[in-house]
């Protein structure tokens, strides 16, 4: 058993969150094989009477399916090994920073501007652990002590102040096709990530992109086919913070807190979710793949002490085998909260804050990606564009649409930096734009078009 060497992060963000990448990271959308980028910091939620700043997530490990490397179990940081390989323990030391550029920022008093934002991020733990029979994934993130995390927004502002785990599992490797992973772990629903972007899409807003929750889940792959399902009894749990229950690294269902309008009172539990893939054909650049899921789970609401219920599908077609790739999905969602009051919303939280969605809706996303050749340039580009809309269910409430076009750099001599840059175009979405926080989800913002943009760039070892 070996150990590697740590690993030292650093990050520039913009408009909401940043994220961690470990080695090989890529957009997911490219037929890279051991990629790995991870949602990081949103905006935390200021207090009552203050404008709520916007939240974004970004991947973590993007799994590809290539002919020769399909994938095969809930997906794991460890990497998968053979059998004549020895353990390893695998230890990352993360420390990021971040800037951002909001277009239509607003001043306490409603006055827009636009707003420049670089600060630290946070400083994210790392461990993984990967054999011929068993493996294993923790991490663990410490936030505060910036602009996000600041005084005017209830915070003390020093490091460590907001805190949660990431994820945290163990699995054994039954056969080469067979494998079992028990914890803290990502729910099989689509692909982790639905995108390349470092924002993830708006399927992470509306929780069902990139959870993680804790129960047990299996998998199996026989050739072009593959399929992973589990049974996940609770939420994953929260962290350290000053919000009533969202100090969390994923979007969960969640307690509300008191600056939120309408504020349910939820929990989620029993959650059976499963998927299955197929590679309609492949090269020997990727594959054409055909995905489809389903979620079904139990909603508590303590306020009335009633079980509702959430019920989620989804399907999608992604194609890495020519140089410009393709993503389409589209996923339904409907929540029946049981709440007290109005039932067509409900309170979700990450990072430390929390806000509405609807509960009912279809959220439809299309993504174009492309390597670019850069020839004697030192670093390689991965260009992509995606256009994500979520059509609400109730009449009253205006629809979420996000446009995303970015690139994501990475040093062709060591792979150690990796640069995101991105341009945001949002309507009535949390993440973009003043105002558009607590209810842009749900009821919808302003129902204006708003723009931010990002740089993310960040060195391991």
């Amino acid at each position: 058993m070996g150990i590697a060497a740590s690993t030292i992060w650093l990050g520039l963000a913009a408009p909401a969150i940043a994220a961690q990448a470990t080695e090989g990271a890529a957009p997911s959308l490219l037929p890279i094989t051991a990629t790995a980028t991870a949602p990081d910091l949103r905006d935390a939620a200021p207090r009552a009477g203050q404008d709520l700043p916007q939240l974004a997530g970004e991947p973590e490990v993007s799994e590809d399916i290539a002919p020769s490397a399909p994938v095969t179990a809930p997906e794991s940081a460890a990497a998968e090994t053979s059998a004549a390989e020895p353990a390893r323990l695998k230890l990352t030391v993360g420390i990021r920073a971040r800037l951002d550029v909001r277009f239509d920022d607003a001043r306490p008093a409603g006055d827009p501007y636009t707003s420049t934002h670089l600060s630290f991020d946070t400083l994210i733990l790392t461990l993984n652990y990967d054999s011929p029979t068993l493996f294993g994934a923790a991490e663990y993130r410490f936030y505060g002590g910036n602009f996000i995390y600041s005084r005017a927004n209830g915070y003390d502002g020093y490091l460590g102040e907001v805190s949660f785990p990431s994820f945290a599992y163990a699995g054994v490797k039954l056969t080469p096709q067979d494998k079992v992973t028990v914890g803290f772990q990502s729910v099989p629903f689509d692909e982790r990530y639905w995108g390349s972007s470092w924002y993830n899409t708006l399927g992470f807003v509306y929780g069902l992109e990139e959870v993680y929750n804790v129960g047990i889940s299996a998998s199996h792959s026989d050739g072009p086919l593959d399929l992973t399902a589990g049974y996940f009894p609770t939420t994953g749990p929260a962290g350290f913070g000053i919000s009533r229950d969202s100090a969390r690294y994923s979007v969960n269902i969640v307690r509300a807190d008191p600056y939120v309008p309408d504020a349910t009172d939820n929990t989620e539990r029993d959650m059976f979710v499963g998927r299955i893939r197929y590679r309609l054909a492949t090269s020997s650049e990727g594959a054409l793949t055909l995905a489809g899921s389903a979620w079904a789970s139990r909603v508590r609401n303590y306020d009335t002490d009633c079980e509702g219920s959430r019920r989620a599908y989804a399907i999608s077609l992604r194609d890495t085998r020519r140089p410009l790739q393709l993503r389409l999905l589209a996923a339904r969602q409907a929540i029946n909260p049981r709440n007290p009051g109005r039932d067509d919303l409900i309170a979700v939280g990450d990072y430390d804050s929390s806000y509405n969605i609807a509960a009912r809706g279809t959220m439809l996303l299309g993504e174009v990606g492309r390597n670019v050749d850069t020839g004697a340039f030192p670093f390689t580009v991965n260009l992509y564009g995606s256009y994500t809309h979520m059509l609400k269910d109730d009449a009253g409430f205006a629809d979420t649409q996000r446009i995303n076009l970015g690139a994501y750099w990475n040093d062709k001599a060591s792979q150690r930096i990796k640069i995101w840059s991105e341009f945001l175009i949002g309507r009535n979405d949390p993440y973009v734009g003043a105002g558009q926080f607590v209810s842009g989800a749900a009821q919808g913002g302003d129902d204006r078009w708003k723009t931010s943009f990002l740089i993310m760039a960040g060195y391991f070892f």
